[in-house]
């Protein structure tokens, strides 16, 4: 019967830890990445739907285009000839995991 020395094993454990550290840090730079990339498309999407009701004159435009990317106009203001909108985008479900972000929000304005 041969007797383990005290150090025997060290290695699997400093492997099982060096491994679960390097999925901890991949999971989390996914999920950054998501919530940038959603970043990103709500910004477009409000940039977009300010563009279009400042073009159309009515808050309906730009309803309906926050609506065609699947995000929800959560408001619609007009100062002047200036029109400034917020939308709210749903958060990719890999951020929800992580965080307690439900939706990722960006407003935009636009006018003549």
């Amino acid at each position: 019967m041969r007797w383990m020395r005290p150090e025997d094993g060290y290695a699997t454990v400093f492997a099982l830890a060096i491994l679960t550290g390097l999925v901890t840090l991949i999971a989390a730079t996914t999920a950054t990445a998501h919530w940038a990339g959603t970043r990103a498309k709500a910004s477009m999407v409000a940039d977009l739907a300010a563009v279009a009701a400042a073009r159309q004159g009515s808050c309906a435009a730009a309803a309906s285009i926050a609506n065609s990317y699947g995000a929800h106009l959560n408001g619609c203001a007009w100062d002047g000839i200036d029109v400034t909108v917020e939308v709210a985008l749903p958060s990719p479900a890999t951020l929800a995991t992580w965080s307690a972000v439900d939706v990722i929000e960006a407003s935009a304005r636009a006018g003549y």
